[in-house]
């Protein structure tokens, strides 16, 4: 009889933040646990969301049942409005986490399959496999961990998770779920570690609230309060703090709005109508009863809080005595683009306050302490890390040692490189491609790295467009060729510089056969190839060059 193997494959969120991604696979069955979307790095001009390159999928030879999801958030669900029109699969999760999909999905022609996924211990059946959604604290509603049972014991998915002593709506992480899996055995691990790298516990959600009431209080003018658009525990504390500083309250952000509109429809948030005012229609309020919940904490140049900032949202002006609250932290990467955002905003005679300044933000991510307690209520015979950087693989690896996992029944193994698992050993398997998949901001198109390339060189090194008149019947070059250049001078270059150019490439090309001449092809390449040359010659960069042939 074939003993069992586990195998993970790793398509996101490994050794990177976002764009979560995993495969489990027993023998040739599979299934998918999350499928998320990331955020453009600098230098990926236009793009709006990358997304896991699942190309790989149809040359691992699986049959995958169906997508299982831990939670909400983006970078856990928004890879589904590109991914599962391709795959066609079912999808599970629980209510907040499917009424997000659902409306994310009506924006696109594919009618999706969803289906609930019970956290009372009930396990649902994902093609041959059984899956027991357990209820976890996070900084979205309806989290879970996934476990799935094999014969070699359950894989335990955490997902995005802390552990929350007193959580807004009172439903806790059920630790004893974990412990009762330990106990019948927990043949792999995989533990977020996006706060591996932070010691003790998370604070919990509710200690926000007092701090954030009291800066409320102390404001005279309005006051805008910025955070992530998903966290409705976080929304559900302000509105509350803005009810008891008797503000009237409004949202400014299409994703905002409509994530409100989705946790007040489902009596997962209490907010009174008579409390809410349009965004639009604020201009009879009073300032000191006035207070914004707007998207934009990362900065974000289209989101509500930019424009505000910089007097381009209607009917809304922020001046003297206003504050604006950032109930948020700064994703990594972001830290100037949110300076720029806070200069917008003192500019207008504003304040900011930020979780920098108080206690206004709490990580929604298990720090070491739990991270530690998880892996001792689970008794994991093997440990990989997943959900965050190289380095907080590393170190959460090491909390797993700490907590008396053998070294070498833990693995790091990124985006890419597939884990094996035995009743012997966790090993690296073959790797496959996991890259990513740009999509731009114009809608749902897909872009190519040559596209982004090209983007990449027009940004950095510029453009030179140049144009030859070529004598249709003779084959030589009419005039001189011209070269319109566009972010490719310095104050050190002058026009001549380019002048000369011209007669070179007038020279090398009179230098050149009738036959090739005649191919306007052919003569099109010469020019580019000479002109890149020439830039980088004298001028120390390579411009993209675009050639118009015209024949005469």
């Amino acid at each position: 009889m074939t003993k069992p193997v586990i195998r993970c494959f790793p398509f996101g969120g490994v050794g990177e933040f976002g764009k979560n991604m995993m495969v489990y696979a027993l023998g040739d069955d599979a299934l998918i646990v999350d499928c998320g979307m990331g955020f453009p790095e600098p230098g990926q001009h236009g793009i709006n969301v990358v997304i896991p390159d699942i190309s790989a999928l149809d040359s691992l030879g699986l049959t995958i049942h169906g997508i299982v999801l831990t939670h909400g958030h983006e970078d856990h669900i928004g890879g589904l409005p590109f991914i599962l029109p391709r795959l066609k699969l079912p999808v599970w999760g629980t209510p907040i986490t499917l009424a997000l999909v659902k409306n994310k999905m009506d924006e696109t022609s594919y009618k999706p399959m969803l289906f609930p996924l019970p956290e009372d211990g009930t396990m649902t059946k994902v093609g041959p496999f059984d899956v027991e959604a357990i209820p976890v604290t996070h900084s979205i509603m309806d989290a879970v961990s996934v476990a799935i049972h094999t014969p070699l014991g359950a894989i335990i998915h955490t997902g995005d998770f802390k552990f929350d002593p007193s959580p807004i709506d009172g439903r806790m992480t059920e630790l004893h779920r974990f412990s009762r899996l330990g106990d019948q055995g927990v043949a792999l691990l995989c533990s977020d570690s996006t706060n591996a790298t932070r010691s003790g516990s998370s604070p919990s959600e509710v200690s926000v609230g007092a701090p954030l009431k009291q800066a409320i209080s102390q404001c005279t003018g309005k006051v805008i309060v910025s955070t992530f658009s998903s966290n409705m525990f976080r929304i559900q504390q302000i509105i509350d703090a803005a009810i008891a500083n008797g503000r009237k309250i409004a949202f400014a952000g299409r994703s905002l709005e409509k994530n409100v509109e989705i946790s007040k429809l489902m009596g997962r948030l209490h907010l009174p109508d008579a409390q809410v005012v349009n965004v639009k229609q604020t201009e009879h309020i009073p300032d000191k009863e006035l207070l914004i919940i707007a998207t934009g904490s990362q900065g974000e140049w289209r989101a509500a809080l930019s424009r505000i900032a910089q007097d381009q949202f209607p009917k809304l002006r922020l001046g003297v005595g206003d504050l604006v609250i950032f109930s948020s932290s700064s994703i990594p990467g972001n830290e100037r683009v949110i300076a720029g955002l806070f200069n917008h905003i003192y500019r207008r005679g504003a304040r900011v306050l930020h979780a920098g300044q108080a206690h206004l933000h709490v990580s929604g991510h298990a720090q070491g302490h739990e991270l530690k307690t998880m892996i001792q209520l689970t008794r994991p015979k093997y440990m990989y890390p997943v959900h965050g950087e190289y380095r907080n693989l590393v170190e959460h690896q090491y909390l797993a040692i700490a907590t008396n996992v053998p070294f070498v029944n833990t693995i790091i193994a990124e985006n890419g490189q597939s884990v094996v698992v035995t009743e012997e050993s966790i090993t690296h398997g073959d790797k496959f491609h996991a890259g990513a998949v740009f999509v731009d901001d114009s809608g749902r198109d897909e872009v190519d790295y040559a596209v982004l390339k090209d983007r990449r060189a027009l940004a950095e090194e510029g453009m030179i467009t140049v144009i030859v008149l070529i004598d249709q019947n003779e084959g030589h070059v009419i005039g001189e060729p011209e070269l319109l250049t566009r972010g490719v001078l310095r104050s050190e270059i002058s026009e001549d510089t380019f002048e000369e150019a011209s007669a070179e490439l007038r020279v090398y090309l009179d230098g050149l056969s009738q036959e090739t001449m005649a191919d306007v092809a052919a003569a099109s390449e010469e020019v580019r190839l000479w002109v890149r040359r020439w830039c980088k010659r004298r001028l120390g960069r390579k411009p993209m060059v675009v050639t118009t042939i015209l024949e005469v």
